[in-house]
């Protein structure tokens, strides 16, 4: 089955190798910048010598760049999905057009607020995704998984650094989605383990990790923070906001109410859940009624769900059901009418239309390949599971960990989008509170946006900022309150 996948997807292509370099300027604030744009093939060989797969990068590359330039590698999720959300609507220096509502248009605007004027950029797409193949079908499983995922990406890094002779530079990892977890097992196989099967140890130092709506997992099995007792507490600081959002702006302060509802969460929530058919049904009925003043939904379904929230689904259609509406997944803030169960799709892509035009037209790219912003193909067969015994099996979180300690410069900043439903920030919170990790080298951020904090555009200026902060100070990104714990930063402003 995955054999006639792959061949029908790619029948119409024939391979040859991509390397194409054109010359642009961009306008910034600053003042005018020359850069080279790069796409370029970093090919995967088997044993006997025959092509198995391929990652594509494209890169842009300041024409006046120095060896010891800072360069950012970046990732989307999925994880079969390319790297257009970051490309196309984040840090450019194309950027796609939207209209008043932040819906997608066709057409590019230049983004003169673009961090290419202090760092580089690479845009990595992983196996089957973009311009990058899987050529031989019999190696699905090695490509395709976790720990294989994890070391093909590695793999590239290193490829493009000693492509571009760049060892000097100091090197920041960004990732989105399930991208946050790739980024995680790139870095494992970065600090210290093989990234080829000579068992060779690589100790790249990573000088910065930006991490974009966390899919990581906090326990060692794999299994996320979403399930049973878990999964309202954690997301009751987003269905605070949503509710805010929807039905409650000017009658009290957001940042304040998402707070209150945290607190809540964690003082008094949890506490009763703990009890659970022990709590009073009188106790039950006060919490249920406080819960549907935080989220907007019918006391009547927390008392009976006994406090829990069965499927973040239900809030969705109910937190804006006075109006007809239902809210979106990925922006709480985006709605669709009410009798639509799941989120409207219209029939134009309108990412795959630009990218594709961005690539043949503007960056001159002559390929017979197609790129493709996703990959449906992929995620249901992937393996989620890694491959090490289980006595030395680490989940995203302690990979992320164990790099902080090796290394001693790097810093970790995580972005959480405040109407995001599906990674939730509450999660994040939670992850990032629990696992030990370096207070000093975490900055915890959270903006006005969706799953992309940059959806909106007060939101993406303050992430912009705080990345550029990142990167220029080269230090510690914060101090924190008291040992072991991280002061988290709101950077949003209200809207």
């Amino acid at each position: 089955m995955r054999d006639r996948q792959i061949r029908y997807l790619y029948q119409m292509e024939s391979f040859e190798e991509i390397h194409r370099v054109s010359e642009h300027k961009l306008r910034l604030a600053k003042g005018e910048i020359a850069f080279k744009a790069v796409c370029e093939d970093h090919v995967f060989y088997g044993e006997s010598g025959e092509m198995e797969a391929v990652i594509n990068t494209i890169s842009y590359i300041r024409s006046d760049d120095k060896e010891e330039r800072p360069v950012m590698f970046l990732w989307n999720g999925g994880p079969g999905s390319a790297t257009s959300a970051l490309h196309l609507e984040c840090f450019g220096p194309y950027l796609m057009k939207q209209d008043e509502d932040g819906s997608p248009v066709y057409g590019l605007t230049e983004d003169a607020e673009s961090i290419l004027d202090i760092c580089d950029l690479v845009y990595v797409d992983a196996v089957g995704v973009g311009y990058s193949r899987l050529l031989d079908p019999e190696k699905w499983d090695k490509y395709y998984s976790l720990d294989g995922d994890g070391r093909s990406n590695a793999f590239a890094v290193i490829s493009w650094l000693n492509r571009h002779k760049r060892w000097s530079s100091p090197v920041y990892l960004c990732g989105e989605s399930y991208g946050t977890t790739r980024v995680c097992r790139i870095l494992e196989e970065l600090a210290r383990n093989p990234v080829s099967g000579n068992r060779m140890l690589i100790g790249l130092p990573i000088k910065g990790v930006i991490l974009i709506g966390l899919a990581l997992s906090a326990r060692s099995d794999g299994r996320t923070i979403d399930e049973g007792i878990e999964l309202l507490p954690a997301a009751l600081p987003s269905m605070a906001a949503t509710h805010w959002y929807h039905n409650l702006q000017g009658t009290r302060e957001r940042d304040a109410f998402v707070e209150e509802a945290w607190a809540f969460a964690g003082e008094e929530l949890l506490p009763a859940l703990f009890a659970g058919e022990h709590c009073p049904s009188p106790r039950v009925k006060e919490l249920a009624d406080r819960l549907a003043y935080f989220t907007g939904m019918e006391s009547g379904y927390f008392v009976k769900t006994g406090l829990k929230l069965n499927d973040i689904g239900d809030f969705m259609s109910q937190v804006a059901a006075t109006k007809g509406l239902r809210v979106e997944l990925y922006d709480a803030r985006k709605t669709v009418p009410l009798t639509e169960m799941y989120n409207a799709v219209g029939h134009e892509n309108v990412p795959f239309r630009i990218m594709n035009g961005l690539l043949a037209e503007k960056l001159e790219i002559e390929t017979k390949r197609l790129y493709y912003t996703g990959n449906i193909n992929i995620t249901p067969g992937w393996n989620f599971e890694s491959e090490a015994p289980m006595e030395y099996r680490k989940s995203n979180i302690q990979c992320l960990r164990d790099g902080m300690n090796r290394m001693p410069d790097m810093q970790v900043m995580t972005a959480s989008g405040l109407y995001d439903l599906c990674t939730l920030m509450g999660n994040t919170r939670y992850l990032l509170s629990h696992n030990g990790l370096p207070a000093k080298k975490l900055k915890e951020c959270e903006y006005p946006g969706g799953h992309g904090v940059y959806s909106s555009r007060e939101g993406k200026r303050a992430f912009i900022a705080d990345v550029r902060q990142m990167i220029t100070s080269r230090s510690d990104l914060q101090k924190s309150k008291a040992p072991g714990n991280t002061e988290r930063v709101t950077t949003y402003e209200q809207i």
